[in-house]
Order: C-alpha cells, then structure tokens, then sequence
C-alpha cells in the first residue's frame, strides 16, 4: 500500500526532530563535543586537516598546494575558522548535527519510497536517529558525516529520476553533482565512480540535450581537473598523496622480518620502509628527502609537507613487491581489515571519551551488533580471527540477497531499461557499500571502522528494503 507525501513527511520530520533534540542533549547535558580530547587545537589535532593558522591567513594558497587530501573539506573548515574565529569547533558540531538530522531523514524518506511502507520507513529512520555512532561523529572533526550525508542525498537524487515524468536528467546531472562533490571531500572515493556511472545513466536515460552534456561535462571536469593539478605538481593522479602509506600499513602486517630484510639488502624495498608509514617528514631526511618550499603548507613537519607525495610513492613500490611475494599473507591482512570494519562504529578508538560520556547509551550498538558474542568467539578460536561483530555477516548476507532480488526484476529485457531506472538508487547504495568496503579493507588497515561509518546509514536503508522484499515474498498464513 502506498502512502500519502504529507503522512511521510511529517513522519520524517518527527523523527528527524528525535535525532537533533537528542545530539543537543548529549551535547549540552553529556558533554559530548568537538572540543573535547585533542588539545588547545581541536581542528589541527587531525593529519587530514589543514592548520587552522594557515586557513584563517593563507587559505587559498594552501588549498591550491594541498595535496593530502581533497579540497572540500578543508574549504569548508577555512570557511568556519574566518567567519567564527573563536567558535568555528562549536560551529562546526552544530553543522554535523543538522547534516545529521539531514541523514536520518533521507534514511526514512529512501526506505518510505523503495518499500511504500510507512512502518518500515519509520523503523529504519529511527535505527539511524538513535544510533550512537551518528552522535559521536557529529562531535568528530572529520567528514564522516558529510560523506554520509551526500552518499543518502545522490541516492534520493537517482530516486527522483526514477519518479520524473518529465525530465529525468535534471535529477541525474544533480546525482553527478553529488558525486563530483563527494570524490572532491574524501580520498576513498576516486574519479572512477563518475566514469563507471555515466554509461549506466546514458542507457537508462537516453541521451541528454546538448545541454545537459556540457553541464556534465564540466561536472566530470572538476574533480579530474583536481587529479591533474596533483599530477602537474607532485607526480600522482588522485585525490591523496598517502594512499602508499597505507597500502604499505596493510602489506607489513605480520610478515616475516627475515625476508623482509633480505629483500632490503637486495634493493626490492626502498630504504623508507625503515621508518613507521604516516611518520613526520623530518624522520626522512636521513634518506635524503630534504627538500624544502617556500609554500608555508609544505614546509611544515607534518604530513601536508612538501616530501611527502615521493615517501608515499615509495611506499607504494615496496607495498607492491611484499604482496607480489606473499600474497597469502596480505589476503589475510584483508580478511583483517574486514573485521575490522565490521566493528561496531562506536568502538573507533578516536571516539572512546565522548561515549563513555553519553554512558549506556553509547553502547547501544555494540549490543544490538552482538559484539559481546563475537568477542568471545574470538577468545576461543585458535585461528586468530576478528569478527568485529554482526556486520562482518550481515554486509555479505544483504549485498547478495540484493543481487539476487535485482536479477529477478531485471529478467525482462524488454522493461530491463525501466526497471533498472526504478531500482537505481538501490543499485547506487549497493555499489558504493561493496566499494567502500573493498577499498577500505585493501587499502588500510587499522581505521577501518571509520571508513565503514558514513556508508552504515546508506547500508541500513538497502538492509530494510532487502528485508521487506522478503517479507512480501512470505505465503499467507494458513486458515482454517
């Protein structure tokens, strides 16, 4: 049965005002905030972020030199630290809570419309408006979730183009934008995503008016024209100059120390593999990367400096060789890494004093997941596995059960086109779920749970769509 707009928004916007009356809470009674825990500098306490002197005095110049991360981020950080100099932490908190709020509402609205029931819209927005996690990383000076946030928003993208009876690109050229704007805020996400969707647009689509081509094209434009200055200006085409750091972090783990050695005296590693990966550039300059700028942003001890793009590429090349070698072990680095991010949101390490604040509460998804299970499974097993908790099943149980459900409606070649237009949101969900998940085990190892946190939302509304399928599919019950 489908429900009426006005029932569901309203419903969204109650439970949306649940989630933004409880964050206040346990911010202004709990003491759950972004100011807590990381010194007298809160935002220049992250790697990732620029330092707040230099994007309160020399904010585009740094933007243009930085090469650590995408621009986006700290674009909007320079935004907050000039425009509140003395409360920019405390600005920034209430911005993640009404993305936040933003979140939880897409939540309910992209479940409302895929299941066209009101009670199973309702069940998963609350899921999301009561979960501890979206609380601590609202009071977390990172993107996660502001990558939530466009992730849930370039799904409802594709959702209205499924419902547009006019002109369905206005909303597809939107979920581009979306994307363009998500690849330019976080690393993970790279410009193949925009290259792997814009034939999947054109065949559901059709093609767009001239138009609407040149609109995307400059849309496509921005974040490669970001990928190139990096080329042009450190020698990487991408989004972060630290990929090889952590792809080394995750080839080491657990090797052999002989081999590795030998391999060493042989010329097969470079000599930065004798210092830790995502150490400050001065425990280089033994090696001989001593170069200097005149770009303040580059020339600090730190890991915007300007020798850091060279340390990681060769990171990279030793990173390549160790699982080339042993390919074995770093598949089980992988499988790892995946427990890792299987874990329970909350337990990231980074968030540990503001959920022993928000006190039983902050557990609450450690139980649900069953965490306590797992951790003793762990205990027992003579194999050394990390289950992390419930999720380390469920991820695969639900991409694959959504496969299948996929396979099924798109049987019919001939309403292949429609179909697919109407589960594309879905389909978005799915990909960048598996993807994050792909990337974030193979690449890292260590924050894996905080990769896996601004995809938990979007995972969530294809777990209670995927559920409700199934529960349509249940025969009646027998009568007598």
């Amino acid at each position: 049965m489908r429900i009426s707009p006005t029932p569901a928004k309203r419903d969204g916007l109650l439970i949306g005002g649940v989630h933004a009356a409880l964050a206040l809470y346990f911010w202004a009674g709990r003491g759950v905030t972004i100011v807590h825990d990381f010194g007298p500098d809160p935002w220049s306490w992250f790697w990732q972020n620029i330092s707040a002197d230099l994007l309160r005095d020399h904010a585009v110049q740094s933007l243009w030199w930085l090469h650590a991360q995408p621009p986006l981020w700290n674009a909007f950080g320079a935004v907050l630290i000039k425009a509140f100099p003395a409360s920019h932490m405390q600005v920034l908190q209430a911005c993640n809570i009404a993305l936040g709020t933003a979140v939880v509402m897409l939540v309910h609205d992209l479940v409302t419309r895929h299941t066209h029931g009101r009670w199973w819209g309702i069940a998963a927005g609350l899921a999301v408006a009561l979960h501890p996690s979206m609380f601590l990383f609202e009071a977390y000076a990172l993107y996660a979730i502001q990558v939530a946030f466009l992730i849930l928003l370039a799904a409802r993208l594709l959702s209205g183009a499924s419902e547009e009876h006019g002109n369905p690109w206005r909303w597809v050229v939107g979920f581009f934008g979306v994307v363009s704007a998500l690849i330019l805020t976080r690393s993970l996400y790279h410009l193949v995503l925009l290259a792997a969707a814009l034939p999947l647009a054109l065949f559901v689509w059709g093609r767009p008016t001239r138009r609407t081509l040149v609109t995307l094209g400059v849309i496509v434009l921005l974040p490669t024209a970001w990928y190139g200055k990096n080329a042009v200006q450190f020698g990487f085409f991408g989004g972060s100059s630290w990929y090889g750091m952590g792809l080394w972090r995750s080839a080491l783990f657990q090797q052999d120390i002989d081999p590795l050695n030998q391999a060493l005296a042989e010329g097969r590693l470079d000599p930065v593999v004798r210092v830790a990966p995502f150490s400050q550039p001065s425990g280089y300059a033994s090696l001989g990367y001593t170069q200097t700028s005149d770009i303040l942003l580059l020339d600090r001890d730190d890991l915007h400096n300007v020798n850091i793009p060279e340390i990681s590429a060769a990171y990279q090349r030793s990173a390549r060789s160790v699982i080339l070698s042993t390919p074995s072990r770093y598949a089980a680095n992988v499988v790892l890494g995946y427990g890792n991010f299987s874990a329970p949101s909350s337990s990231f390490p980074h968030l540990t004093p503001n959920r022993e604040r928000m006190g039983r509460a902050g557990e609450l998804d450690r139980w649900i997941l069953l965490r306590p299970v797992f951790e003793a499974i762990e205990q027992r097993s003579e194999g050394g596995l990390y289950y992390g908790s419930l999720f380390y099943f469920l991820f695969p149980a639900i991409l694959l059960v959504y496969a299948f459900q996929l396979a099924r409606r798109l049987r019919d070649a001939g309403t292949m086109k429609e179909r697919l237009g109407r589960e594309a949101a879905l389909v978005f969900l799915w990909v960048i779920t598996l993807y994050t998940a792909v990337v974030g085990c193979t690449m890292e190892l260590g924050e894996n749970v905080r990769f896996k946190f601004p995809v938990e939302p979007a995972f969530l509304v294809l777990t209670f769509v995927v559920v409700s399928r199934l529960a349509a599919r249940r025969p009646p019950p027998a009568t007598r």
